[in-house]
């Protein structure tokens, strides 16, 4: 389930999200076909997802392109693919610390991950940002984040996903039918704290 969250409602995409990933390097061409290759910067790998929303509400599909556009692809935001792992799990917040039960670090992947999603408590936020102090310890994780859990509360049981910075830099909205639009849209990741 791949989703992001607007800080009032998640919107989760369609189940054929697709990525794509790109190697960036250095090439230098020398006579006879011979050539050298270097890995350009500490993150050598452009990802890009494209996600659609089919058949959504009217409010739906407004809500997604007002976040789009607010965002403007300038500011960045956290989006949990699938691929990254996650638990639904009794947890608990306090200041800056995210304690879940049944949450190992294995869930997630990398198993210390740079951004997380909470969805299912009573205020959902835009992602955290985790210090790399987060730790595992007899079957419940203490997840130590960098900014205050003001919004939080605590919940029986919600959803915890591994989530990376992305960027929006195009999208479209469709007229379906009826009162019903699709929006897609492209996703590419940065690595920024």
């Amino acid at each position: 389930m791949a989703h992001f969250t607007d800080g009032t409602n998640d919107f989760t995409a369609d189940k054929g999200l697709s990525r794509t990933t790109t190697p960036s390097i250095f090439i230098q061409k020398f006579g006879d076909g011979y050539e050298q290759r270097l890995a350009r910067g500490i993150n050598p790998f452009t990802q890009g997802y494209s996600a659609s929303f089919t058949t959504r509400t009217r409010a739906e599909a407004i809500n997604i392109i007002n976040f789009l556009e607010d965002k403007n692809a300038v500011t960045s935001f956290v989006f949990a693919p699938p691929e990254l792992g996650s638990k639904t799990a009794e947890t608990s917040f306090s200041s800056t610390v995210i304690t879940s039960s049944g949450l190992d670090t294995t869930v997630l992947s990398p198993s210390t991950p740079s951004h997380i999603l909470v969805t299912g408590s009573t205020n959902n936020d835009g992602g955290y940002t985790l210090d790399q102090s987060s730790t595992a310890t007899n079957n419940a994780t203490t997840l130590t984040i960098t900014a205050s859990l003001t919004s939080e509360s605590n919940a029986a049981d919600v959803l915890i996903q591994a989530g990376i910075k992305v960027v929006c830099p195009n999208w479209d909205l469709t007229y379906d039918y009826g009162d019903y639009y699709s929006v897609s849209a492209e996703f590419n990741r940065v690595y920024e704290a």
